[in-house]
């Protein structure tokens, strides 16, 4: 999950993904986090994937996503679902008890006037990694 920073802000959900912010990686079997800069984890976008991958991470909690990053995560098998308000402990509970739904296409597509609704006119490095697929 997305978080704002782990030193200060370490259980407030940020907006998104971002290569620059940091992220709890959340264990469901043992109960316990660990929050990492994502920049450690990889220096940019194109390497999270594999990186979280790495980790069997197949789960993703956000508050937002590009749709092009939804559906890239999507074609690589994990689960993005859509954060309620910005707490992070109150989204473990709600993806525990199955209240969280699936990030849907429509609800991403409220974030596409990012990029204009297109990914080839967008500069992120989601889409970079969308055009190279193309």
């Amino acid at each position: 999950m997305p978080i704002i920073d782990i030193a200060s802000n370490r259980n407030i959900l940020a907006s998104g993904l971002n290569v620059n912010g940091s992220i709890c990686l959340y264990d469901m079997d043992s109960k316990s986090g660990s929050w990492i800069k994502t920049n450690d984890l990889a220096p940019n976008m194109g390497e999270l994937l594999p990186a979280l991958e790495a980790l069997a991470i197949s789960v993703i909690i956000t508050r937002q996503i590009h749709p092009m990053a939804l559906k890239i995560l999507s074609n690589k098998g994990f689960d993005v679902y859509k954060a309620k308000g910005n707490l992070l402990e109150e989204n473990i509970q709600f993806y525990q008890n199955r209240t969280l739904d699936l990030y849907s296409h429509e609800a991403a597509m409220e974030l596409a006037t990012v990029c204009g609704g297109e990914c080839t006119s967008c500069s992120t490095d989601v889409c970079d990694e969308e055009k190279k697929m193309m």
